[in-house]
C-alpha cells in the first residue's frame, strides 16, 4: 500500500510539490515561532538566574524598562541621588547594595557607542560570573579601567596598557580584563564610581542601585520601606521576568494567530489536492473495489497519501527553520532592543516534535473527507465512467 500511495503522489509532481511547499512554509513558520519563544524565555531566565541581584532601585518612570536597561548595560535619561544609596544600605534587610552610574560615549567615526559604568567594590559579590584574566587587578587608582572581553578586543588593549578616551580627554590604565561571560558585561568599560561621576558631570548621582537581601523572605517589607525613598522606585527581578514574559506572551498570541492561519491554509491545500485526486481517480478506485479492496483499505490508501504529503512538508519545514533561523534571528533582534544575549533560536526536540504532530494532524484532518468519499464509491456506478 505504501508503494501504491507513493506512485499516486508522483503522478502529479507539480501539484504534490505545491502542496508539500504549503505545508513546509506553515510548519517552518510555526517552528520558528515556537523556537524563538522558547529561546527568549530560556535566555531571559538564564540571565536573571545567573545574577546575584534580587532587587533594583531605579529612578521614577517605568521600573521594568529601567531595570532591564541597567541589566543590559544601557543608560537612563534620569538618575538617583547618592542619598538613596545610604537609605538602601541602612535597611535591615539589605545584605549588599551596589551603586551604578552608566553613560554612553558615541563614536560615530567608528560606527559604535561605548558604554562606561562606574562601580565600587560592592558590585563584585553581585557579579558571580566575573573572572579576571591573568595579571588583572581591581582598581588601583581613579584612572584605572577594567575592560570587558569584547571591549578589550575592540580596543586592542592588554593589562597594563594605556587607554585614551578622546571624547572626554581622559587617559586610563587598563588594570584588568574580564573573561568572556556571554553577558552584556563583555562590551562594557568599568571605572571607579567617583571617576565616572566626575567624568560625566554627574556629581552625587547614580543610574541605579543593585540590591541583594539577607533573606529573600524579607522582600515584601524591604520593598515597602525602600519605595518611600524620594525620586526612586524598587522592582524585583522576579516581577520583571513575569512582566516581560507576559508581554512576550501577548505578542506570541498575535503571531500564533498568523501561524494558525498558515496551518489552516495548508489544511485546505491538502484537502483540495486529495479531493481532486479522488475525482480524477474515480475509475481506478472503482477497479480496486471491484477486485476485492474493502472500503477500509481504500480509506487507508487515501489517508496514507495525505499523511505522506504532510509528513514530507513538515520535515522540509523543520529544515527550512533550521537553515533560515539564524538570518531571521538577526532581523528579529533589530526590533528587540533588550533581547537576552546568546541565540534566541531554540529548536529543541520538543519544538520539532510539536511541529511534526501539527503536520500529522494536518494530514489527518485534511484527508478524512476525501478518504471517506473514496471509500464510499459504488464500484458498479464508478465503472460506468471509465
Amino acid at each position: 500500500m505504501l508503494k501504491l500511495a507513493l506512485q499516486n503522489l508522483t503522478r502529479r509532481l507539480f501539484r504534490s510539490g505545491i502542496t508539500i511547499t504549503g505545508v513546509a512554509v506553515a510548519v517552518g513558520c510555526l517552528a520558528c515561532l515556537l523556537a524563538f519563544g522558547e529561546g527568549y524565555r530560556n535566555g531571559l531566565r538564564r540571565e536573571l538566574d545567573g545574577m546575584g541581584v534580587q532587587m533594583m532601585m531605579v529612578p521614577l518612570g517605568c521600573p521594568y524598562d529601567a531595570a532591564a536597561r541597567v541589566l543590559k548595560g544601557k543608560t537612563l535619561d534620569v538618575s538617583l541621588p547618592l542619598a538613596a544609596l545610604t537609605t538602601v544600605r541602612h535597611d535591615a534587610a539589605v545584605a549588599v547594595a551596589a551603586p551604578l552610574l552608566m553613560a554612553t560615549l558615541p563614536r560615530p567615526s567608528e560606527g559604535r557607542t561605548d558604554c562606561w559604568v562606574g562601580v565600587d567594590e560592592s558590585v563584585r559579590p553581585l557579579k558571580p560570573w566575573w573572572k579576571l584574566k591573568a595579571g588583572s587587578t581591581w582598581f588601583g587608582d581613579a584612572d584605572s579601567v577594567i575592560l570587558g572581553s569584547e571591549a578589550a578586543a575592540t580596543e586592542l588593549r592588554s593589562v597594563g596598557d594605556t587607554l585614551y578616551s578622546p571624547e572626554t580627554g581622559r587617559r586610563f590604565r587598563v588594570c584588568g580584563i574580564l573573561e568572556r561571560s556571554g553577558t552584556s558585561d563583555d562590551s562594557l568599560f568599568f571605572i571607579p564610581l567617583h571617576t565616572a561621576q566626575a567624568m560625566f558631570h554627574q556629581p552625587d548621582r547614580l543610574t541605579a542601585i543593585a540590591i541583594r537581601l539577607k533573606d529573600p523572605g524579607l522582600v515584601t517589607g524591604a520593598i515597602e520601606r525602600l519605595q518611600q525613598t524620594p525620586g526612586a522606585q524598587v522592582v524585583t527581578l522576579a516581577e520583571m521576568l513575569g512582566t516581560f514574559l507576559n508581554l512576550v506572551g501577548a505578542v506570541r498570541t498575535l503571531v500564533m494567530a498568523v501561524a494558525v492561519l498558515a496551518v489552516t491554509i495548508s489544511v485546505l491545500t491538502v484537502f483540495n489536492t486529495m479531493l481532486a485526486s479522488v475525482l480524477e481517480r474515480t475509475g481506478e478506485l472503482a477497479i480496486l473495489r471491484a477486485v476485492g479492496a474493502s472500503r477500509r483499505q481504500v480509506f487507508r490508501l487515501l489517508a496514507l497519501e495525505a499523511l505522506m504529503l504532510t509528513v514530507a512538508g513538515s520535515l522540509i519545514g523543520l529544515l527550512l527553520a533550521m537553515a533560515a533561523g539564524h538570518s531571521i534571528e538577526i532581523l528579529v533582534r533589530r526590533f528587540i532592543t533588550l533581547a537576552p544575549d546568546g541565540s534566541l533560536l531554540s529548536l529543541s526536540a520538543l519544538v520539532a516534535g510539536q511541529c511534526l504532530l501539527v503536520g500529522l494532524g494536518t494530514g489527518i484532518v485534511a484527508g478524512l473527507y476525501p478518504a471517506w468519499q473514496a471509500s464510499r464509491l459504488p464500484p458498479a456506478r464508478a465503472l460506468r465512467t471509465v
